[in-house]
This record gives C-alpha cells, structure tokens and sequence, in this order.
C-alpha cells in the first residue's frame, strides 16, 4: 500500500483506490497525478446485497470502495484527499461474471462468452470533501467475443492470465486476443475509462460525457484509437451525492444527476 504524501491537501495528487497496474498505467498516462491507498473490502458480499439495476453494480462497488479508502484516510487525519475508485463488471444475460475462482471456472466462462455480445460496464466514483460530494458515472461498452476454439481457451487459462479478471479475459492479452468488435469505450473495458475522469475532476476543458449515439462526424476518442461510438453508453452523466458527515453514518443524500 502506497502511503500519502505530506504535501498540503490542494497541492496532493488524487488517490487511486485500486491495485491494478493497468488503472494505474491509464491514469498515468494520461497525465493525471495520483497515488495508490487500497482498503479491502468484500467486493462478493457487497454485490450479493446490491439489488440497484445490474448497469450500475460497477458503480455501486467503486462507491463502497472509494468510501472505504476515504474513511481510512479520515481515520489517520487525512480526510481532505480526493479519492477515486473504479470496479468493472461483465455482464451477459442478466447476471455479473465476476472473477473466476479457479481454471475450470475461467474456461466455463469463456465458453459462455464465446461467440456471443455482452457488455462490459466501468463505474467510477470520485470523493470530492471539498465539495462534499460523492460523484459516479458510468461508461458501457457492447463487446462481442470471436468464435475461439477449446484449444485456445486452454492456453490462455493456463496464462494465469484470467483469473483475477472480471469475466475470465483481459481485451488487451496479445496472445488470445478474445474480442471481435466492441461499441463503446475501450479503455472503460480494460477498467478505467480515461475519458470520464477529468469530467469528475473538474477538468470541464476535457470533459467528455455524451449521450448515445453520438452523430457520425463526432471526432474520434482523444484517449484511445480502439474506442469507438457510442461511448458511453446506458447511463450518461454525472450522479453526486453528499458525503456522509461523520465516519459511522449512513451515506448522503440520494443520488442526482450533476452534468452530463
């Protein structure tokens, strides 16, 4: 776990509330300063008790997290800190495909998944103490994976590659290369849609929310050449609600929309 810094609260990079080195590799590379401050929650629990549309389970988890690390932060004095979560879901059929517990249960998966279009849905969410608020949103990509064989199946799970991966697959694997086509937003597939954050930020000179579908001669995604329309998809904009008072309180008030 990355410590934060004591540098003052203006001054300090936003917190990354996840260990994955590729949420990590995005935010960097988009030149947002950040550091990582990951509390554990118990993401199976969590999503066993979510009974919200299954679109915004990702949300949902991001906000749980992002309230957790806040609250840990709070705890140790430094409560002032932005804190940004994200959690990715598959979805397929009405239900969330969540990591696998093992191989058999990898390549179950993605025989599933095979040949068919699901959707990936990213939610993000964003403590702001400034503002009081706790902002989320969501970007939701149509992917539709290739007709793969068993043979490849095999040698992709025994990558390892799958098993800390919602769905069983990574759409960036150079090997197994599981997708055909996607709609929407490539980066929010691998687990952080780049496009989005500045917008909770605050940065409106990149802000990049849209409703569906975008017209034809809207210009390409500035953050991913794979990205492609509509993105996002299903629940456009900007949810804010406000930060619970103090750390054992119920949180704020129900959600609103605030941009988009």
């Amino acid at each position: 776990m990355t410590q934060p810094s004591s540098a003052q609260p203006a001054d300090k990079p936003v917190i990354l509330a996840s260990a994955s080195p590729r949420r990590s590799q995005l935010l960097g590379a988009a030149g947002i300063p950040f550091e990582r401050f990951v509390v554990e929650v118990d993401e199976e629990a969590l999503s066993e008790a979510y009974r919200g549309p299954l679109l915004m389970l990702g949300e949902y988890l991001a906000s749980e997290k992002a309230l957790a690390t806040w609250r840990a932060l709070v705890a140790r004095g430094d409560g002032e800190r932005r804190v940004l979560a994200s959690d990715t879901t598959v979805l397929l059929e009405g239900r969330s495909l969540a990591k696998p517990a093992n191989a058999a249960e990898a390549e179950a998966m993605l025989r599933e998944l095979r040949g068919r279009e699901h959707t990936v849905a990213t939610g993000l969410a964003l403590i702001d103490p400034a503002r009081g608020a706790l902002l989320t949103t969501t970007s939701a990509t149509r992917v539709r994976m290739r007709d793969y064989n068993d043979a490849e199946i095999a040698a992709y799970v025994a990558t390892g590659d799958p098993l800390d991966k919602a769905g069983a697959y990574s759409i960036q694997h150079p090997d197994f290369q599981p997708v055909e086509w996607l709609a929407g937003c490539h980066l929010g597939v691998i687990g952080l849609p780049v496009c989005l954050v500045p917008a909770l930020l605050g940065d409106a000179r990149r802000m990049r929310i849209v409703t569906a579908p975008l017209p034809s001669e809207a210009p390409d995604c500035p953050w991913s050449a794979l990205c492609t329309p509509p993105f996002p998809f299903g629940r456009p904009g900007i949810r804010a609600r406000s930060l619970p008072e103090a750390l054992g309180s119920p949180d704020g008030a129900d959600a609103s929309e605030a941009g988009g």
